[in-house]
């Protein structure tokens, strides 16, 4: 095994298990492109690769299919696994979200969401969380955006600007960016030593450490609300780290595809060849 991939082995066995999340991470990264069906088998080798135990990714597995992430099919003793239908949107919005660009880049100014107090309060205010706003000084707020009809007929929004300066301020301390960029600079320091060497790994080394690059990756976009430039600070780290992180993705991006088109198994056998998704991904990048 390359020494550096036994560095990242090493670091993700010290801390606490997020096997499901990872689980959930090959399939996404890798497995949806191809169909999104996987055999158990192949889960199972890729995990033991990492130091996963047997048990514990069958736990995890039987977890992800109870929540409806995947659904288990048997063929013979085998076991098959595919993205459940209901969550197929889910994927395809976090890949979008991990792998492209941000969608306002040149947004400048603010929503300003003000609601009434009563029933329904509650339930504005986590549709509203998942449509990018945060709460802030006992409004929601979010870089310019338009809102839904049903949204919108039930809140008072606001528009607003101001000076460069002002704003960045305001979403370093709404959106604690202090805590984000604290990530990305751990995720520099991980990652920064495989510039260059991910380049001669074998394909299952490639692909182990593909895994672990986007696991981390992920971890940390799903935090990260992809502001507009005029709300992030100056020589934002966010930019370094999605460099870093599309650099060695595409270095590592043939041979662990290589590994997965002569191992990887379905129930039809080898999976089908990547969609064109997997080439778009960092594409506003090269």
């Amino acid at each position: 095994m390359n020494p550096h991939l036994a560095g990242l082995i090493a670091r993700l066995q010290e801390q606490p298990s997020h096997t499901g999340s990872l689980i959930i991470t090959l399939i996404g990264d890798a497995i949806m492109p191809r169909g999104g069906a996987v055999a158990l088998s192949t889960i199972l080798d890729l995990c033991g690769g990492l130091g996963i135990g047997s048990g514990v990714v069958r736990t995890a597995v039987s977890r992800l299919s109870a929540d409806g992430w995947l659904v288990a099919s048997r063929q013979s003793r085998a076991s098959y696994y595919e993205i459940g239908a209901g969550r197929r949107g889910e994927f395809v919005r976090a890949s979008r979200h991990i792998f492209g660009p941000s969608r306002r880049p040149h947004v400048a100014r603010l929503t300003l969401i003000l609601m009434e107090a009563g029933e329904s309060r509650e339930a504005l205010r986590n549709r509203l969380a998942r449509l990018g706003f945060v709460a802030w000084q006992g409004v929601m707020i979010a870089p310019e955006r338009p809102l839904p009809p049903s949204v919108a007929a039930n809140v008072i929004a606001v528009t607003a600007d101001a000076d460069g300066d002002t704003m960045k301020r305001l979403a370093a301390k709404a959106w604690r960016l202090d805590a984000i960029a604290a990530l990305y600079a751990g995720f520099i320091e991980t990652y920064a030593a495989l510039v260059g060497p991910a380049e001669r790994f074998t394909p299952r080394d490639a692909l182990l450490t593909r895994v672990l690059l986007v696991h981390d990756y992920r971890r940390i976009m799903l935090r990260d609300p992809r502001l507009p430039e005029a709300f992030l600070p100056d020589r934002w780290i966010g930019a370094s780290a999605r460099q870093l992180c599309a650099g060695l993705y595409a270095a590592l991006r043939a041979p662990s595809e290589l590994w997965l088109d002569h191992h990887a198994l379905t129930r039809a056998g080898p999976l089908p060849p990547a969609d064109s998704t997997l080439t778009h991904r960092f594409a506003d990048l090269r």
